[in-house]
């Protein structure tokens, strides 16, 4: 418990390389985790919101962690105390609508309507990973777009779905009469169960907690014709075989949480089992793959 009315929260500079690790290792323990680039891209700003009840010196451990499976020296960290407020709900209130190619994503209290045509999503984010505004779930939301150009999907699944916006942009473009969105931690599950309530949709997707997609449910209804992972690259790369494995012959595979530097190495783990690179998107520092058998 920290003392005091405040809030904790740890800033550091990090090289683009080690992001991925540090939001891997801190998002259970923060109640908001903001990760931007800097101007010259070479750096990366992290801040790290601990909530009433966190604990200090757990998340400095955690830092230290982070490093390690980086493998960089742990950068200087800046501590500061904040008013004890809630952050998570106070920031989604100031930030304004954001147009991802047709959708519209906006907060409870957007002020704004939507422009004619878009498709409006709502999202409470919660302590889960996903309001569109980060280069991954951006990038994800584009390649499901230029999919919808193409063709349909029947069966869906977003592992790792946060608070389920790609699972819901799924449905919204194809309406799949499957549609299952997972991830391992319960809270994500919830928040993403009622962000689809809250869009009207919640008859249309399944939820599960699951690590990774061999639950049993999960196995039941493969294979899947689209499968949408936006996690870390090293995840996505122990995920190779099971991905592989519930994927329909002619199916796709949309990655994404990985840098630009990262993408061959993610790409030679899914060439192994027979996928290969249809498409690509890169925004600051950010890749989306998709592949094809």
């Amino acid at each position: 418990m920290n003392p005091g009315a405040g809030l904790i929260e740890a800033h550091l500079t990090l090289p683009p390389e080690a992001v991925g690790a540090f939001e891997l290792m801190l998002s259970d323990l923060v109640v908001a985790l903001t990760t931007m680039t800097k101007d010259d891209g070479a750096t990366w700003t992290l801040e790290a919101l601990l909530g009433p009840d966190g604990d200090r010196e757990e998340l400095a451990d955690a830092l230290v962690q982070a490093a390690e499976i980086a493998g960089i020296e742990l950068p200087e960290i800046e501590w500061r105390v904040l008013p004890d407020v809630d952050w998570v709900s106070e920031t989604q209130k100031i930030l304004s609508p954001l147009a991802i190619g047709r959708f519209w994503i906006h907060g409870p209290d957007a002020p704004e309507m939507p422009p004619v045509a878009a498709i409006p999503l709502e999202i409470e984010a919660g302590l889960a990973f996903g309001t569109g505004r980060h280069a991954t779930t951006a990038g994800c939301v584009l390649a499901l777009e230029r999919l919808a150009k193409r063709r349909r999907f029947a069966k869906v699944i977003d592992v790792g779905c946060g608070s389920g916006i790609l699972a819901m942009v799924a449905e919204k473009l194809w309406h799949p009469p499957v549609l299952w969105a997972s991830d391992v931690d319960p809270v994500a599950v919830e928040t993403a169960r009622r962000n689809a309530a809250d869009n009207g949709i919640w008859n249309a997707a399944r939820y599960t907690v699951a690590d990774g997609v061999r639950e049993r449910k999960i196995q039941a209804t493969a294979p899947f014709d689209l499968i949408i992972a936006n996690i870390l690259a090293r995840p996505l790369m122990l995920l190779a075989d099971q991905l592989s494995d519930i994927l329909a012959g002619n199916g796709r595979v949309v990655l994404s949480g990985l840098l630009v530097g990262q993408e061959q190495m993610v790409l030679t783990a899914f060439r192994t089992r027979g996928l290969f690179l249809e498409d690509r998107i890169r925004k600051d520092g950010w890749a989306t793959l998709v592949l094809a058998p």
